[in-house]
């Protein structure tokens, strides 16, 4: 059986992984040829945990190509795994994935069975069959597939590999026996819908992580007024187990690549359809708020001019352990900090490069290479992303580094209770004993 992965970014490459660890015949395209001869030398631009490792050990195995009718021709399932960006707000540009399987129906000479990987707006998979019914002139049999992927920065390899479910999205029995082929030994449970439910599932499941995040924080902000500590109630609440503890951890909001545009997407979605997503479109208000709470937050201990302070940002991703800095807080926390006319280092353990040539030039920007740089040179250090480096640090370093270590945690990446010396600040964190104050 021979698989061909169609866009080998972060989810193809993951995906020609996976499915090359299960034993199937797999071929890997894409257009970009400089991707293609480094993968074919086992090199990738991809941070991404243990994908090296596996890269490694099973990259030989994977015919690697940007030639489209190596690819397409015999294939028996074609996974597209293309990107879909937002040409604006809410609107997915579904030109370059179309553009790709318009391509792809050149050199289809067989029935073929098409999986949508994806994520792309409901009502694709039915598009996407009367297109290529179309331009194959019904000459094959084409079964579209949504199979929406669930793989996370930081954990994909192992999401990949051990799911916790696979959906699928399906008409036919055929194409029902051709996943079910594609994901033999795999383990996790699998769900059989339409393939709109399938659509519609990944959509919501991320828009529903989003409230959930929006929500833990809203809290976090009423355990500051009430004297609460919000790392007590959220676990309290979590161990109920019609909710569960993920998910559940306050901060400076959510970005990436996923969850706001998949909220952004679903929200026009229903506004198309005159039904009323009130609670997500709440969800986005109070994730678009959260840096500027950390804002106020910072004023409320240090004072209202911060012209005189030299800010660490540690934390340029959207989350850590990761070089994506796709919708990352930390751009929009850096701008606020401008307005104040107050002076940025900046620090990331894999991103700092990326998200220097993203961000505006500002002559009250500086980036550290190191951690100790940038605590070493800074006032205050605020913390946006759960990077290992970070969470290594102790209070001897903090000590050894700041003259008087005053620490924002905006993932509440660091234990408070450990930084004995530091002055710790958290949204919705109540501490028992704080040494320095950070007035004298």
């Amino acid at each position: 059986m021979k698989i061909t992965i169609v866009g080998i970014g972060f989810v193809g490459l993951v995906n020609a992984l996976g499915f090359t660890v299960q034993g199937h015949n797999v071929f890997a395209l894409d257009s970009d040829k400089k991707k293609i001869a480094a993968l074919r030398k086992g090199e990738t631009s991809i941070s991404e945990n243990k994908l090296p490792e596996y890269l490694k050990k099973y990259g030989e195995q994977i015919r690697f190509t940007s030639e489209y009718r190596d690819a397409i021709y015999g294939a028996n399932i074609i996974v597209m795994c293309n990107e879909v960006p937002e040409k604006e707000p809410g609107v997915c540009d579904l030109v370059g994935f179309y553009t790709t399987l318009k391509e792809c129906s050149k050199h289809i000479q067989n029935d073929v069975t098409v999986v949508i990987r994806s994520t792309v707006p409901v009502g694709t998979c039915a598009e996407v069959k009367e297109f290529l019914d179309v331009l194959l002139n019904h000459k094959y049999r084409v079964n579209v597939v949504s199979n929406p992927d669930f793989c996370a920065q930081g954990t994909a390899m192992k999401d990949m590999l051990q799911p916790s479910r696979i959906v699928v999205g399906l008409s036919s029995k055929e194409a029902q026996e051709a996943v079910k082929e594609l994901y033999r030994g795999f383990s996790a449970p699998m769900l059989i819908v339409s393939p709109e439910s399938a659509e519609l599932i990944k959509y919501a499941s991320n828009a529903y992580l989003a409230v959930k995040l929006s929500y833990i924080n809203e809290i976090a902000d009423l355990c500051d007024s009430v004297g609460a500590d919000i790392q007590e109630v959220s676990y309290g609440i979590g161990l109920d187990p019609r909710i569960g503890g993920k998910y559940l951890y306050s901060g400076i909001g959510f970005g990436g690549p996923s969850l706001p545009q998949d909220t952004r997407v679903l929200s026009s979605l229903a506004e198309e359809r005159n039904v009323s997503l009130t609670v997500l479109d709440a969800a986005m208000k109070v994730n678009e708020r959260r840096p500027s709470q950390m804002i106020l937050k910072i004023k409320k201990v240090l004072g209202d001019n911060l012209s005189d302070k030299r800010f660490a940002i540690l934390g340029l991703s959207y989350k850590g352990n990761t070089d994506d800095i796709r919708q990352s807080p930390a751009f929009k926390v850096i701008d606020e900090l401008l307005k104040e006319d107050s002076r940025i280092i900046a620090f990331d353990p894999m991103s700092t490069s990326a998200f220097r040539k993203k961000m505006k030039s500002d002559q009250h920007i500086a980036y550290a290479n190191t951690l100790d740089e940038a605590l070493k040179t800074c006032d205050v250090a605020i913390f946006l992303n759960e990077s290992e480096e970070f969470k290594k640090l102790t209070n001897e370093d903090f000590v050894n580094y700041m003259k008087k270590p005053i620490v924002f945690d905006g993932k509440g990446v660091l234990n408070p209770y450990q930084l004995k010396d530091v002055t710790y600040f958290a949204v919705g964190k109540r501490l028992r004993k704080r040494k320095t104050n950070p007035s004298s």
